[in-house]
C-alpha cells in the first residue's frame, strides 16, 4: 500500500501517522503550469500497489487534481486507487428540484472519479445516503457523528434536548441522542425561499427546549445562515444552552460573522475539509469580545483522522465497518 494526498495538508499527516504508514507526499508533485493546468508524477514506483489518495479539498481545481492524480497512479500501473474523500463536494446537488434544468453534479462528480479509474472511495456523512447509488464501485459511507461522540460524552451535560435543524437531518440527530439516552427531542421545520435563503422557521415541540441544554446536529455548514436563525430561535424558546455538532465546516462568504452574531454557545466541527484550522484559528483571533447576545459562540475542532485511519485498519484486515459505525 501507498499514501498520498492531493494538498498535503495537516489532516493527511494526521492520518498517515495513526496508520504507521510512510508518507508518500514527497513522491508526489503536482505541477501547476502559467496557464492554469496542473501535472501529477509520481517519483516511485506505485506497480501493483494499492494506491490511497486523501483528498479534502472541494474547489474545482481540487477536483481536476484528483482526476489527474487518479489517471496517474492508473497509467502507472497501480493494482487499486482508493480515494479517501471526507467531504464530497457538490453533495447537495444530488437532484433536480422543482422541475430546473440542471445538472444532477454528485453524479456528475461520480463518473468523473470512476472514468479516470476509481476503484473505492473512502467518505464521511454524505448529505444524502442515495449519492452511494451514483457510483458502481463499492463507497465506505463513515459516521460523521462517531468523530464525537467521545467529547460529547465528557461534556457529562444532562437535561438534554436533540434537535434536527430540519426533516432531513432527523437520522443523523437520532444518533447523537444516543449518547445521551434520557433526552428528549424537538425539531425545526423551515422553508427556503432559494439556496443558501431561508425564509421561516417554525419550532416543533417546543415545549422539550424550555429549560433543556439543546444539542443540534447537521451535516454541513456553509454561510451559517441556518445555523444562526435556529440559535436565535431556540433561545427564544428557553434553551439553556445550545451546542452544534456539524462535521463539514465549509464556512464560505460571511459564515463567520454569523457564527458570531448567532446564540450559538458552541459550535463542534471536524476538519473534514481543507483550510478549517485556518478559519477557525481566524475566529479566535479577531472575534474575541461579547456579541449582541452577550456570549462568545466557541468553535471546538475534532479531528476526522481516527475515523479514517480506523475504517482503512479495517478494510485491510476485512473486518466489519458496519461495527465502526455504530454508536
Amino acid at each position: 500500500m501507498k499514501f498520498y494526498s492531493i494538498n498535503k495538508s495537516e489532516l493527511a499527516q494526521k492520518t498517515f501517522e495513526l496508520l504507521e504508514a510512510s508518507n508518500g507526499d514527497s513522491n508526489l508533485k503536482i505541477d501547476k503550469f502559467s496557464d492554469g493546468e496542473f501535472q501529477p508524477v509520481f517519483k516511485e514506483s506505485v506497480r501493483d500497489e494499492v494506491v490511497y489518495i486523501l483528498a479534502d479539498g472541494s474547489s474545482s481545481e481540487d477536483i481536476m487534481k484528483l482526476c489527474l492524480t487518479i489517471d496517474a497512479a492508473k497509467r502507472s500501473g497501480c493494482y487499486k486507487v482508493n480515494v479517501i474523500y471526507p467531504f464530497a463536494p457538490y453533495s447537495r446537488q444530488d437532484k433536480l428540484k422543482n422541475g430546473i434544468r440542471s445538472s444532477i453534479s454528485a453524479r456528475t462528480l461520480a463518473n468523473m472519479l470512476q472514468s479516470v479509474g476509481l476503484d473505492k472511495l473512502i467518505t464521511i456523512e454524505l448529505h444524502a445516503g442515495a449519492i452511494m447509488g451514483m457510483y458502481d464501485v463499492p463507497v465506505i459511507h463513515l459516521n460523521g457523528n462517531k468523530i464525537f461522540t467521545d467529547y460529547l460524552r465528557n461534556l457529562n451535560i444532562s437535561d438534554v434536548c436533540v434537535c434536527p435543524p430540519d426533516a432531513g437531518a432527523v437520522e443523523r440527530n437520532k444518533d447523537l441522542a444516543k449518547v445521551f439516552p434520557d433526552s428528549v427531542t424537538a425539531m425545526i421545520e423551515k422553508t427556503r425561499v432559494k439556496f443558501n435563503e431561508i425564509s421561516s422557521m417554525v419550532l416543533i415541540g417546543q415545549e422539550n427546549v424550555k429549560d433543556k441544554n439543546v444539542i443540534l446536529g447537521d451535516d454541513i455548514l456553509d454561510t451559517g445562515g441556518t445555523l444562526s436563525k435556529a440559535s436565535h430561535l431556540l433561545k427564544e424558546k428557553g434553551a439553556l444552552t445550545l451546542r452544534a455538532v456539524i462535521p463539514h465546516f465549509v464556512a464560505s462568504g460571511k459564515a463567520l460573522e454569523n457564527i458570531y452574531n448567532s446564540s450559538i454557545d458552541e459550535l463542534i466541527v471536524s476538519d473534514t475539509v481543507l483550510g478549517t484550522t485556518e478559519k477557525v484559528e481566524y475566529y479566535n483571533k479577531y472575534y474575541t469580545t461579547p456579541n449582541s447576545s452577550g456570549i462568545i459562540p466557541k468553535i471546538t475542532i475534532i479531528s476526522c483522522s481516527d475515523l479514517i485511519s480506523n475504517s482503512i485498519k479495517r478494510l485491510n484486515s476485512k473486518l466489519s465497518i458496519n461495527e465502526l459505525n455504530m454508536i
